[in-house]
This record gives C-alpha cells, sequence and structure tokens, in this order.
C-alpha cells in the first residue's frame, strides 16, 4: 500500500513538471456605466487550456449577439465580456470571470474575485429639510444671528449614492456636513443620500441663499440642486449722518441729525442728550430749526428690536465755539495708503465760529514741516519723503483774540516699489588695506524681498554674509519709516576694488538700482618716507663721493703774474700777493672777501682769470689788517684744499689772458698758468695774501 502512494505522488510530480498551470494576469475591475452604453470587463488568462465562463451575481451567464459577447479572441487567453445597452435590473451586479480546467487530470480551474458593474442611474429629487419638514424653492426658514441651525438636504433614487454639497451663496460650508446613505425600501439597487449641515448663523448672512447640491454622473449637467433663503434676525445696529453747515450760527441756521438703523425685524429708535434721561424723539431725524446756544451739545441715538439694542451712538453740535475737536479726513474714505507717485487729499475740519484758518504741518524724525495752507491739502507725485504723519492746525480770532487747535495725527503710508534716499554720498575713498564700507539708504513698502550687492561679475545678497573679502551685511532699519541702510564690508582693501558698485532693491512692487564709487588710494607708511629720504641721502653721498674721486684724479697749479716770482717761491711758500680792496692796500678786522666756485666749462686745457676769480663769492673773513705782509707757509687763518681741475687738454700748458691784469672787484694781481707739478699740495688764504703752491698736473 506505502508503495503504490508513493507511485501516485511521483505521477502526479512528473505531470507538473511536463504541464504548465493556466493562471489570471488580468481579473474584472469595479466599473461603472451609463444606462444604454456599453461596457468591457476585462479577463486574461495566462496559458489558458480552458474553456471562459462568466456568471453574474454567482449565476451563469451565456452569450447572446448584441448584448454579451466575446470583447476579443479567446485561444489568445483574453476571456474579456463586452455588455451591451446596459440596464440597471440585467446588468447591475457581481460578476465573475472563471475557467474551467485545462486537462480533466489537472487540477488548474480559475475564479476571479467578484467586480461590482454598477449601472448608473441618476437622483431623482433633492430637498431640504428644516425642523422635520421639507421646505420647497423659493422657501425661506427664519434663524436667528449667533445660533446654530441644523438642516438637512435628502437626494433619492440614484444609483451609485450621490455626493452632497452645501453653500451659502458661493461660499461653500460643506466641511460642516455629514453624509449618511441607504438603500430605498423594496430595491438594493437605489439609494437615499442625506446630508445633515449644522453652522452658525451670521448677520451679514440675512437674505442669502442656502443651497444643497447632489453630484452624480448620470446626470446631464452633472449635478441638481435645491435652495432656500435665510431669514437672518439680528438686533440693531446704528450709524448717525449729520446734516450741518459748515458754520452753524446761533439764531440763523438749523440742522438735522438722521440715525439710521440696521435691524431685523425693524427697530425703533430713541434720541436723548448726553446727561439727561429724557427722550428727545423716536424718529430717525432730530432737527433743530433755528439752532440756538442752548442746542450745543452731545446727542446719542439708540435702537430696539425683539432680538436686542443697539450700541449708543453719539453726535455733537457746536454753535459758534473756538476751534476744537479738530479732524483730519482722508481721501478714498479714508485710504492713505498711497502708491509711489500717486497723490491723495487730506481734508481738516474744526467744530468753530467764524470759520477758521487750517495750517498743514508733517511731522517726521527731523521735526515739523510745514506743507500748506487751507483746508484741503493735495499731495501729488508722492516719493518715501512724504511719509509720515500730518497735523492740522485750526485757527480763528473771536473778541479780537485768537484762538487754536490742533488735530490729532492722522498717518499717511507709502507702498510701492523701493526707492534710493537721494542726496547719499556716492563716493567712497579708502587708503588701500583698509576696511571699506559701503552705505546705500533706501524705502520700501512693502518690505524688500531681495537685496542684490553686484560689482563686476560677482553678485551677493544682503545677509549672506562673508565670501571671500566681502561682507554684504543684513540691512539695518532707519528710524524712519519703513526705509533701510544696506552695508558693503570689504575687507583689506586693493586696487582692483576701485570700481563701480551698483545696489539693486526689490520689492512686490517692483526694484530700484543705485550705483558708488570706490576709490583705493597708495598708502604711504613712514618707513617707506624714512626708506626714501635714507636713499636720497645714500646717493647724494655717491653722487659727492664720485664727483671728488674725478676732480681729485685731475689736479692743476696755477701761478701769479707780477708777485707770483717763481716756481721755487711757490714750492717755499715765499710768494706775496697783496690785496687791495680800496683801503690803501690794508685789510681790517672786519673785511671779507667772497668767493664762489661756479661750475664752469674749461675750453682747449687753459684756465683764465676770468673765469677763476669772478667766480669766488664766499665771504672770507679776514682777522686781521694787513699791509702788504707776506703769506707763510703753514700759517693760514683760512685753507681751501685741494681746488680741483679738469685736465688740459694741451699736455700741460696753460695761457691768462693778456687784457685782464687785476681782477675787477678785489684787485688781485694776474694770474699765470703754470705747468702742473708732481707735487700735490692746497692753497692757503690769510689777511687777503694769496700762496699758490706746488699746483701739479697729474
Amino acid at each position: 500500500m506505502d508503495m503504490e502512494f508513493r507511485f501516485f505522488i511521483f505521477s502526479l510530480m512528473l505531470i507538473g513538471f511536463g504541464n504548465t498551470l493556466q493562471q489570471f494576469s488580468n481579473q474584472p475591475e469595479y466599473t461603472e456605466v451609463n444606462p444604454g452604453q456599453s461596457v468591457v470587463l476585462s479577463c486574461k488568462v495566462q496559458d489558458k487550456g480552458g474553456q471562459c465562463i462568466w456568471q453574474r451575481d454567482r449565476r451563469p451567464i451565456g452569450m447572446y449577439a448584441g448584448k454579451y459577447e466575446w470583447a476579443a479572441d479567446r485561444d489568445s487567453g483574453d476571456c474579456s465580456l463586452r455588455i451591451s445597452n446596459a440596464k440597471l435590473d440585467f446588468d447591475d451586479g457581481l460578476w465573475e470571470c472563471q475557467v474551467t480546467n485545462s486537462a480533466i487530470d489537472v487540477l488548474d480551474s480559475l475564479t476571479s474575485e467578484p467586480a461590482q458593474l454598477v449601472v448608473r442611474v441618476p437622483p431623482q429629487m433633492v430637498s431640504i429639510v428644516y425642523n422635520g419638514s421639507h421646505v420647497e424653492r423659493p422657501g425661506n426658514i427664519t434663524v436667528q444671528s449667533d445660533t446654530n441651525a441644523m438642516v438637512q438636504c435628502v437626494s433619492a433614487g440614484a444609483n451609485p449614492v450621490p455626493n452632497l454639497r452645501w453653500f451659502i451663496g458661493d461660499e461653500e460650508i460643506s466641511h460642516n456636513a455629514y453624509q449618511m446613505n441607504s438603500t430605498m425600501e423594496g430595491t438594493s439597487k437605489s439609494w437615499i443620500a442625506t446630508s445633515t449641515l449644522e453652522f452658525k448663523i451670521r448677520r451679514d448672512q440675512h437674505n442669502r441663499i442656502l443651497r444643497c447640491v447632489s453630484e452624480h454622473e448620470a446626470l446631464l449637467e452633472k449635478k441638481l440642486e435645491t435652495g432656500i433663503k435665510l431669514n437672518v434676525q439680528y438686533a440693531p445696529v446704528v450709524s448717525l449722518r449729520t446734516s450741518l453747515p459748515a458754520d452753524l450760527e446761533e439764531g440763523v441756521d438749523s440742522a438735522s441729525i438722521l440715525c439710521e438703523a440696521d435691524a431685523n425685524p425693524p427697530a425703533t429708535i430713541i434720541w436723548r442728550k448726553v446727561g439727561s434721561l429724557e427722550i428727545l424723539g423716536l424718529q430717525e431725524n432730530l432737527e433743530f430749526d433755528p439752532i440756538d446756544r442752548n442746542h450745543a451739545g452731545s446727542y446719542t441715538c439708540e435702537a430696539r428690536n425683539a432680538i436686542g439694542s443697539s450700541e449708543l451712538v453719539e453726535s455733537t453740535v457746536d454753535v459758534k465755539y473756538p476751534p476744537s475737536d479738530v479732524l483730519v479726513f482722508g481721501a478714498n474714505d479714508g485710504n492713505l495708503i498711497v502708491p509711489v507717485g500717486g497723490s491723495t487729499r487730506l481734508e481738516c475740519q474744526a467744530d468753530a465760529k467764524p470759520a477758521p484758518l487750517f495750517k498743514w504741518f508733517q511731522k517726521t524724525e527731523d521735526g515739523m514741516i510745514p506743507r500748506g495752507e487751507g483746508r484741503f491739502l493735495v499731495l501729488s507725485s508722492m516719493s518715501y519723503e512724504y511719509q509720515g504723519e500730518y497735523h492740522c492746525s485750526a485757527s480763528n480770532i473771536i473778541s479780537n483774540r485768537e484762538r487754536s487747535a490742533i488735530s490729532s495725527s492722522i498717518s499717511v503710508k507709502i507702498t510701492g516699489p523701493p526707492q534710493f534716499v537721494p542726496f547719499t554720498d556716492q563716493h567712497v575713498t579708502v587708503t588701500k588695506g583698509e576696511d571699506a564700507i559701503l552705505r546705500l539708504a533706501f524705502c520700501s513698502n512693502p518690505k524688500p524681498s531681495k537685496i542684490t550687492w553686484q560689482w563686476g561679475h560677482i553678485t551677493l545678497e544682503a545677509g549672506a554674509g562673508l565670501q571671500g573679502r566681502y561682507v554684504a551685511e543684513a540691512i539695518i532699519k532707519s528710524k524712519r519709516a519703513n526705509c533701510y541702510e544696506a552695508r558693503l564690508r570689504i575687507q583689506r582693501t586693493e586696487q582692483t576694488d576701485s570700481r563701480f558698485f551698483s545696489l539693486t532693491v526689490e520689492n512686490e512692487k517692483g526694484s530700484d538700482l543705485s550705483t558708488l564709487t570706490l576709490h583705493v588710494t597708495e598708502s604711504v607708511s613712514l618707513a617707506a618716507v624714512v626708506g626714501v629720504i635714507v636713499a636720497c641721502l645714500m646717493l647724494l653721498i655717491l653722487v659727492t663721493l664720485c664727483l671728488l674721486y674725478a676732480f681729485r684724479s685731475e689736479r692743476c697749479c696755477f701761478s701769479s703774474k707780477g708777485n707770483l716770482k717763481s716756481s721755487s717761491d711757490i714750492e717755499k711758500g715765499k710768494l706775496d700777493l697783496s690785496l687791495s680792496n680800496g683801503h690803501n692796500g690794508k685789510l681790517s678786522s672786519t673785511s671779507s672777501v667772497s668767493i664762489d666756485i661756479s661750475k664752469k666749462k674749461f675750453s682747449s686745457g687753459y684756465v683764465s682769470t676770468d673765469e677763476f676769480y669772478p667766480s669766488y663769492t664766499e665771504s672770507i673773513p679776514v682777522e686781521e689788517s694787513v699791509e702788504n705782509s707776506s703769506i707763510k707757509s703753514g700759517k693760514a687763518s683760512l685753507q681751501y684744499a685741494d681746488l680741483q681741475l679738469p685736465r688740459a687738454s694741451n699736455n700741460g700748458s696753460m695761457r691768462a689772458k693778456s687784457n685782464r691784469q687785476k681782477h675787477p672787484d678785489y684787485g688781485l694781481p694776474s694770474v699765470t698758468p703754470v705747468p702742473c707739478s708732481p707735487k700735490n699740495d692746497t692753497m692757503n688764504i690769510t689777511n687777503g695774501n694769496w700762496p699758490i703752491r706746488n699746483i701739479v698736473n697729474v
């Protein structure tokens, strides 16, 4: 027995390995169809070997031409079913796709999951139920303001269930509702949908339409709706309208005050004067004809109905009174938010008799600015500088005395694209290496959405922080309303930072751009100045040494005619030169000789007295009186060392001019050039005697 069971199992395994079992690749799904239309229920089988069968609500369905037909080639495994002329009674239900065994000995039959086919039927009606009663259109319901109301919407006869939505006017309030669904009695394929709405009644909903909309795909317009009017009852709300001349003159003018009450049901008006319980009237109008001084004061209006009472509203009547209660009104119903470039008109009113004189002032952070005179102030082409608080002063003269009063402030706000504050310094100069701070002030309302610094190919938003050496700081709010300051900090400036920088400010209204220039100058440090001075001194010393070296390398000697006796005398220092300066050959202790060795050119290797002696302008003091004294070697009181002259081009030969025997200024004797000798010595000048010794040609 055990052997036979094993053989049976082995046979089943062989059959399984030899044949692939069929299986679903696609099963039918939930589907909706309108009556009379066609629909295809999809069913596909992989490795199909059996026969396809369909059943509805677990009952087999045969194929009928024009009603139930195969939608594709079954041999390929597509068992999809086409249903034509769909009807609620025949086709609505749960459909299953089945496939028989692929072989008698293979247990691979298939049955799909049931899929709902819904044949749509539009709703037959929709109505609103309030307090258990259907309210037919265009009926209304009465509700009280600030209370909760509950209404229902019923839609019946539809398949599938419709979707119910609530509206007051065009405002949807479905979030305050919940929907419940049930089948109609006697059928399982027609539904009743009930939506219950609970909401709070508001005063502004009076006389508006409450609508219920039933949405369904089978409807031509996809929806069916009904509506009722809301009769909202609420307590009175009153407002005052005055009919008063600009000036009320006692015994001449009349006045009336109108009290209007907004109420449902209508309200009764009650007038009283402040400080008294006496009822002055029950009508809307309170009249004064003619007006007198006793009518001056404040009056209250109150309205009452079955729901409640209004708040008290008050009106004041003034008769020939100095300016008081000075008020400022803005154009456009008090809307004082003016766009950039726009205009507005302010009006000043005051209770006074006679008519007051009006003056306008704008209060800014810098103080009060006069803006004009007259009852109306017209501001046009407005920029942010017009933004601020405005005051009106009213003054008149009563009994030859000036009376004045100032209104409370009214705020004027400017809105629009950003604007840069004018007169901002557009040039910044810093020294190289220092930090530079670029500042631009601007105003913007609404607040700027984007603030961008730009230079070259670099763009940096304000508040972005550090980028290299550049820091775009967050904008700073200034004391002026809606005005700011943007700063760009440049650390350790370089010469390449000398350029234009632009700032673009954007908000939702527009944008504006401004530029400024940064100049970076080279710094001159103390070390650099000292270095330049030292370099100049060293260069001067070097040039001086070079000149001394050049003069020393080519030295020449001179001898004097007349008193200059011979070269041997020159060598021994025994030659006397007498100087005559107009004092009979005597030099006093206070006399001086000026010697100036100027830069002269020596031509042809000769030096003349015209070229040599006149160049002496340096003051040489003479210490004692001398008359025809001799200059002895080694006894000079003032010494000029090493007079250097250029090398002569004629082998040392030098000649003096014959037409000049004495120096015109000093009375010096003529000097005859002598050949240079190998010796080197100095020329000493003492007490007017000029010994010239050993002028050597090298």
